[in-house]
């Protein structure tokens, strides 16, 4: 999941990527395509 707990945001975190960064680009990419 994208909890702050589980390891796909600390992955993201750990490249640069904080989880509200990613949530926000995988909405973005939803809409837009």
């Amino acid at each position: 999941g994208l909890t702050s707990y589980s390891r796909y945001p600390r992955m993201m975190a750990a490249a640069g990527m904080p989880l509200p960064v990613v949530i926000d680009q995988l909405v973005t990419l939803a809409f837009v395509g």
